[in-house]
């Protein structure tokens, strides 16, 4: 059994203090929380984003996910949440991580349908990319039903 860990639980932490922390106590792969306030955001230039994936591969330990905000099922226009979603699929990409979670955040009877438009958008392009979508059981939709 593979053991990892997300850095959820640990708001802020850099890099490398986190790669320490996972070798140390036999983790084998790591979600990053993706935000603006994180080390690891979709902000980050080709460099530092290359850099991320050697210290993480040098390490040993695989980003297994990236975890965004985008909620996909609020209400507002679509594009600028498809494009969130579209640089956290980049980022994932980038970092050679296969999944990356969002957030339904759906406020009216609308959401569904709204979730579903967003998420079929960018589905081919994630896939192209090697990158999964996954949408959080969370919010609005807190079980797999919902």
């Amino acid at each position: 059994m593979k053991f990892a860990f997300s850095t959820l639980g640990v708001p802020g932490l850099p890099l490398p203090d986190v790669l320490r922390l996972a070798v140390a106590h036999g983790y084998h792969g790591v979600e990053l929380r993706v935000h603006p306030e994180e080390p690891v955001h979709p902000g980050l230039g080709p460099q530092a984003r290359a850099g991320v994936a050697a210290d993480f591969e040098a390490a040993g330990v695989e980003v297994l996910g990236l975890a965004g905000y985008p909620r996909v099922a609020a209400p507002g226009d679509d594009e600028p949440v498809i494009e969130e979603i579209r640089e956290l699929v980049a980022l994932a990409r980038d970092l050679g991580a296969p999944f990356v979670r969002v957030f339904p955040g759906g406020e009216d009877e609308h959401a569904d349908a709204v979730a579903a438009r967003r998420l079929g958008t960018v589905a081919e392009y994630a896939a192209d990319l090697g990158v999964r979508v996954l949408l959080e059981t969370h919010d609005s939709h807190r079980t797999g039903a919902d």
